[in-house]
């Protein structure tokens, strides 16, 4: 199996991925994902502060699968477009509260944003 993309997440997010073998990964929709497509494996790797260029020797991984691509204008419609079972992970406001710790609002608006449900394979 080729991985097609190797992409930080931060520790929460990856252990609700572990955790429910499932997830919505939000993101701004630019050049960096435009050739990751359903169907491709990609590998997220534990960022501990959020920052880090590379995984630390003590990273966890996680190998997953795009099930479906989303892409709105912003977080707010995107979220509103997602299947009911996305709700387990918490409300609208707390969800795009912790997107805005790393995407502004001017952002989001330049460039779009997507979503990619994957499952863990």
């Amino acid at each position: 199996m080729e991985i097609k993309k190797r992409i930080q997440l931060t520790t929460e997010p990856l252990e609700t991925l572990i955790e429910n073998g499932e997830s919505v990964d939000f993101r701004l929709d630019e050049p960096a994902w435009e050739n990751l497509m359903v169907g491709d494996a990609v590998e997220f790797w534990e960022d501990f502060s959020g920052w880090d260029k590379e995984p630390s020797p003590n990273s966890r991984k996680v190998t997953v699968k795009i099930v479906e691509i989303f892409r709105a204008a912003s977080f707010s419609e995107l979220i509103d477009t997602l299947p009911a079972s996305f709700s387990r992970q918490g409300t609208k406001e707390d969800i795009i509260t912790d997107l805005r710790q790393w995407w502004r609002p001017e952002r989001e608006e330049k460039t779009g944003v997507l979503g990619w449900r994957v499952k863990v394979i």
